[in-house]
C-alpha cells in the first residue's frame, strides 16, 4: 500500500466526490469515504513527515454535527489534534466548541 492512496488515486483526488456525496445528502457514504481519506492522510504525513490535511477531518465533523452526532465529531476533531502541529489552526477552536456542546 502506497501512503495517501485511496482505490490507486492520492485522497486529494476525492474532493468533489465527497462535495457530490454531502450534496446528495449521501452522509452515511461521504462518511464511509472520508475516514479512509483520513486514514491516507495520516499514513502520507507520517511517511513524509507533514502535517495532516485538514479538510477531510472538517468534512467529518461538518457532517457528525449536522446528524447531532457530537460525540463522533469531537472524537474527530480529537483524532486532528492529535496529527496536527499548528495549535492555532481552526479546527482546534470548533474542537473547544465540540467538546462543550457534548457537556450540555
Amino acid at each position: 500500500m502506497i501512503a495517501g492512496i485511496v482505490d490507486g488515486k492520492h485522497y486529494s483526488a476525492f474532493v468533489e466526490e465527497v462535495q457530490d456525496l454531502k450534496r446528495n445528502g449521501e452522509f452515511g457514504e461521504a462518511e464511509a469515504l472520508l475516514l479512509r481519506l483520513v486514514q491516507a492522510t495520516e499514513e502520507e504525513a507520517k511517511v513524509e513527515h507533514w502535517c495532516v490535511a485538514p479538510w477531510y477531518y472538517e468534512q467529518l465533523a461538518i457532517i457528525y454535527r449536522k446528524q447531532k452526532a457530537y460525540s463522533n465529531e469531537v472524537s474527530i476533531l480529537k483524532r486532528f489534534a492529535r496529527h496536527n502541529h499548528d495549535k492555532t489552526h481552526p479546527l482546534l477552536e470548533r474542537l473547544k466548541k465540540a467538546e462543550v456542546h457534548t457537556i450540555l
